[in-house]
């Protein structure tokens, strides 16, 4: 074998339906070579790897068919990828609700000390602060807290506990170190746990869409 190493490249180009092949070679002083007929090279370069389109072996009407057909899946692939990515950013900036006549129940994600707990709460623009039901503060295992006294709707006051949370996030905001009211509530079976407050929406602008049950977040 010659102790010269051949490099051989092919470049195809197409005009119409013809095609040309193109042989690189490297002589012994380095010197590179271009030729179009494997015939000009001379023998101590001949040990040739010749590398074909994907499609030269094909007929050139079933060619150009084949090719359009591959150009056409192509885009329907980029096409479907871009939808993909453009519904991902609209989930990011809506968030799924429940609406309960004039209730708008939202899913959050509460952290508490290295403990995580998910659960529904009602959007209320009316309460400063949050509150919760004694039931998450379990799960969450908030036991040091501070005894105090909220005013509810009427005018009653009742006891309440006041716990710094670590975050609360809702779609794609999270807010860190925000006081809670933790009550214990009396009532019939509810779906939410909790009221979510201004500390907590107080900047953020949104929109509600009762139709879908969604919040838009801008």
């Amino acid at each position: 074998m010659n102790k010269f190493l051949l490099l051989l490249s092919i470049t195809i180009l197409f005009a119409g339906d013809s095609r040309a092949e193109f042989y690189k070679y490297i002589d012994k002083n380095g010197k590179t070579h271009f030729v179009d007929d494997p015939g000009k090279i001379p023998l101590e370069y001949k040990e040739l790897k010749v590398y074909k389109e994907k499609y030269d072996h094909m007929p050139a009407a079933e060619k150009a068919a084949t090719m359009e057909k591959d150009r056409q899946q192509e885009l329907q692939r980029l096409e479907a990828e871009k939808a993909a990515e453009d519904q991902q950013v609209q989930e990011q900036f809506s968030t799924k609700v429940m609406i309960h006549g004039n209730q708008v129940l939202v899913p959050v994600t509460i952290g508490y000390q290295g403990k995580e707990v998910d659960t529904l709460l009602v959007l209320d623009t009316g309460a400063s602060i949050m509150t919760l039901h004694k039931d998450v503060a379990k799960r969450l295992s908030i036991y040091d807290t501070e005894k105090s006294r909220a005013q509810v709707a009427g005018g009653k006051e009742i006891d309440t506990e006041m716990v710094k949370l670590s975050y609360v996030k809702l779609g794609p905001y999270k807010k860190k170190e925000l006081d809670a009211a933790i009550i214990s509530y009396k009532g019939l079976p509810s779906d939410y746990n909790g009221l979510l407050g201004m500390n907590f929406l107080r900047g953020l602008e949104y929109s509600i869409d009762f139709e879908r049950q969604i919040i838009k977040w801008k």
